[in-house]
C-alpha cells in the first residue's frame, strides 16, 4: 500500500514539474514577444509605404494577440500548479499517515513479541 503511495506521489511531482516548466516557458514566450514588440514600437519612425505600414500594424496585432494568448495560458498553468501542489499535500499527508500507521503496528508488534518471550521465561531465582 505504501509502496503504490509513494508511486503515486512520484506521479504527482512528474506532473507538477511538467506543469511548472510549461508555465515558464509560457512566461518565457510572452515576455520575448513584448520585447519584439517593444523593439518595433521603439525604432526610429521612417518614410514607408502604407502597404508597409499595413503590415506592421497587422502584425502589431498578431503579436499582441499572441501575448494574451500566452499570459492567459500563464495564469491557466498557475492554477494548475495550484491544484498539482495541494493534491501533492493531500498524498503526502496521506502517506505519511500510513507511514505512522505501519509504524505503529510494528511497534505493537514488537512489544507483543516481547510480552510472550517475557512470559514464556521461567521467573529468576535469587
Amino acid at each position: 500500500m505504501a509502496l503504490k503511495e509513494k508511486a503515486r506521489v512520484a506521479e504527482t511531482l512528474g506532473g507538477l514539474r511538467e506543469v511548472l516548466m510549461q508555465k515558464a516557458q509560457a512566461g518565457a514566450v510572452a515576455e520575448r514577444l513584448a520585447a519584439v514588440l517593444a523593439e518595433k514600437r521603439g525604432a526610429a519612425p521612417a518614410v514607408q509605404s502604407m502597404a508597409t505600414l499595413r503590415a506592421e500594424r497587422g502584425m502589431v496585432g498578431q503579436i499582441l494577440a499572441e501575448i494574451d494568448k500566452q499570459r492567459d495560458r500563464e495564469s491557466a498553468l498557475a492554477l494548475a500548479v495550484a491544484e498539482a501542489q495541494a493534491k501533492l499535500a493531500r498524498e503526502e499527508h496521506r502517506l505519511q499517515l500510513l507511514a505512522d500507521k505501519a509504524r505503529e503496528a510494528r511497534r505493537g508488534e514488537a512489544e507483543a513479541k516481547q510480552a510472550l518471550r517475557d512470559g514464556a521465561m521461567p521467573p529468576r531465582k535469587r
